[in-house]
């Protein structure tokens, strides 16, 4: 308080003074703001190797030239009569020129934070380079506009510059404000006050029109407030608290350790996030992926694995811990199908899309393309092996139906032809053993004789109709067939002729659209698909037919190459005794059975497979041994197509005759 009122009653002394004599005032004032600006410097000079604020050091080190000008600005004032000069302006000029470098050194000191060097020499050459082209602008050359014209006034020069600097220690207030952490708390609000006074003071200088008037007396008491706040931020900090200057380097340490660990606290929490995000967004992709992903030790037991291998494998990937691949493997294939995988696994190296059958707990066995790689530790030590297997079994099975279909479409279209050629060389056989009969008269020899032609010409006839139905290509004018009605109607006719041993079960979904195939067709699908089942359960099982509607889009149609849109989907299962897949490969070919010879033409899945494929539908077999053989037809609702398009499907995938 004593200090206030000491500084208050000086500011009022100074005030009567002014009323007085202004230029003693003047004198007193711009005195007062030299002695501090010295004592800064001198401060800054001899403290400057323990000086540990660049702020205050180029506060101190960039007033000499500031106290220079003002000096040479107090001689020149109007009535000092120290140079030959009169009027007013050139006093104004070296103002200018003084707050000039004055507002420069405030803009950089707050920049020079936190721990820039600040080299002397450096900084008081600059200062002197300032003063030298001050006194040349202004004293020698005269080539500093006018800042103040006698009778006139403030020149827009004059008014501009002092803007100018005001706009300078605006910003400098502002880059300390945002660097106040790096300065004692109390520096800080001293040193502000005192930088921003000299906007104030500025505006003040604006406004007067006598250099002895009002308001540049005001400008004069904002400059002595200005002084005095920074002559207690450097000076008495440097004089009274030596300490807090010595250690200031080690308090900024501190604090950058501070903020540096800080910092690390920050870097370890974003990381921290990042890698939680990767994770969920990995484990969303690999629950998303239709491969797994798999991991073993040296052993070959699975030590992790995607959930969604269940779907592969049939049991839960828990289930699969500790298990190996051999106890995945299909026991009932040849061990050819396994040999590159037991000999890649043997030697520890890496494979890619090996195709190996797996044994699920379902009816129909699975493929998959599996890759890997070997784990090593640091020290060449095996740990096992990572890597995925995709479930290859629709792809497979699409791609052995576009073969299997090509093949037949070959085959159908040589055996349509001999069917045709051997046709024609039957109806003689029969035409004329039929005229003979009806002339032999009441040998009964040789009336068994043509009637044993008659009849084989008939069976073989018949056969070879069978032959044309497999082979041919064009499409019945009948009306479309009703899958439920037909199912229903087969299961009436066989049901009589079945084993006691044999439970039939039907899934028909309801309002199905009838398909492309008639009626007529359908039974003779169903009756031979029925017929075969019950031929490979002679103990008894489970027959099950099910019919639903499914939509196929691409990629799955164009694998079957058939064109988009609603199907209705027919199954024929069994629990039979199965096929290896060297006979589920050949089924549909004419004439190849498995049955002994005489119990069958090997003709009846043949025409099944023509009549599908001439309705624009697909036909497939999935059977293992032992599992039994499930048949599985897509055919196409005729609500679909018009019979436009339906010949064209059929031509132009019709396997000819």
């Amino acid at each position: 308080m004593r200090e206030v009122a000491l500084l208050g009653g000086t500011m009022a002394m100074l005030f009567f003074g002014m009323r007085y004599n202004y230029l003693l005032f003047h004198t007193i004032a711009e005195l007062f703001s030299i002695v501090v600006a010295t004592a800064t410097f001198m401060i800054a000079w001899n403290t400057r190797h323990t000086n540990q604020s660049p702020f205050l050091a180029f506060i101190g080190l960039s007033f000499p030239a500031v106290a220079a000008i003002d000096l040479l600005h107090t001689l020149a004032f109007r009535g000092m009569n120290v140079f030959p000069v009169t009027g007013s302006n050139l006093a104004t000029q070296l103002w200018l020129a003084a707050r000039y470098v004055q507002a420069g050194a405030f803009l950089v000191a707050p920049l020079l934070l936190p721990n820039a060097r600040v080299s002397a020499t450096v900084v008081l050459g600059i200062e002197a380079v300032l003063f030298s082209a001050t006194v040349l602008a202004t004293m020698t050359f005269d080539v500093m506009p006018a800042a103040y014209v006698e009778g006139y006034g403030l020149t827009a020069f004059k008014i501009a510059s002092e803007y100018v600097v005001s706009g300078v220690v605006a910003l400098g207030c502002l880059a300390l404000i945002a660097r106040r952490r790096h300065l004692e708390p109390g520096v800080f609000t001293l040193s502000l006050g005192g930088i921003a006074l000299v906007i104030p003071q500025e505006m003040a200088f604006t406004l007067y029109h006598d250099p002895h008037g009002l308001m540049n007396a005001l400008g004069h008491f904002c400059k002595i407030l200005s002084y005095y706040l920074l002559y207690k931020a450097v000076v008495v900090t440097a004089l009274k608290h030596p300490y807090d200057l010595l250690f200031y380097r080690l308090c900024r340490s501190e604090q950058a350790l501070r903020d540096h660990l800080g910092g690390l606290e920050a870097v370890v929490e974003t990381r921290t996030a990042e890698l939680r995000e990767s994770e969920a967004r990995w484990r969303a992709l690999l629950e998303c992926s239709n491969d797994w992903f798999w991991e073993t030790d040296a052993a070959g037991r699975f030590l992790s694995l995607s959930a969604n291998a269940e779907e592969s494998t049939g049991r839960p990937a828990a289930e699969l811990l500790g298990k190996t691949y051999a106890d995945l493997l299909d026991a009932g294939r040849a061990p050819e199908d396994f040999a590159e995988l037991t000999e890649e696994l043997r030697q520890r190296r890496p494979f890619r899309r090996l195709i190996i059958p797996l044994e699920t707990p379902a009816v129909t066995g699975r493929w998959i393309s599996v890759s890997g790689v070997p784990r090593f530790a640091p020290d060449g030590r095996f740990l096992g092996y990572r890597g995925t297997a995709s479930d290859i079994t629709d792809r497979r099975r699409a791609g052995e139906a576009v073969r299997q279909k090509r093949t037949m479409a070959a085959l159908g279209s040589l055996v349509g032809g001999l069917a045709h050629e051997i046709n024609n060389l039957l109806q003689p056989v029969i035409s004329l053993s039929e005229l003979a009969l009806g002339r032999v008269g009441e040998d009964p020899k040789l009336r068994t004789y043509l009637t044993a032609m008659h009849d084989s010409g008939l069976k073989a006839r018949t056969i070879l109709r069978d032959v044309l139905a497999f082979a041919r290509s064009e499409v019945a004018d009948s009306p479309p067939g009703d899958i439920g009605e037909a199912v229903r109607s087969a299961i009436q006719l066989t049901l009589p002729g079945l084993p006691s041993g044999i439970m039939v079960q039907t899934h028909i979904a309801d309002g199905l659209p009838a398909v492309t195939i008639t009626a007529t067709e359908l039974s003779q699908v169903l009756l031979n698909l029925i017929q075969n089942a019950r031929d490979a359960m002679p103990g008894g099982g489970i027959l099950s037919l099910s019919a639903e509607a499914v939509t196929l889009r691409d990629p799955e149609a164009s694998r079957l190459e058939i064109p988009e849109g609603l199907y209705v989907r027919l199954s024929v299962t069994d629990t039979g005794a199965g096929m290896d897949e060297a006979t589920r490969h050949r089924v549909f070919e004419p004439f190849f059975t498995t049955k002994p010879v005489g119990l069958g033409t090997g003709l009846g899945l043949s025409v099944v497979y023509g009549i599908v494929r001439n309705g624009g539908g697909v036909i497939s077999v999935d059977s293992a041994l032992g599992r039994g053989t499930t048949v599985v037809i897509d055919l196409p609702a005729a609500t679909e197509r018009n019979d436009e398009n339906n010949k064209e499907i059929v031509h132009g995938e019709g396997v000819g005759g």
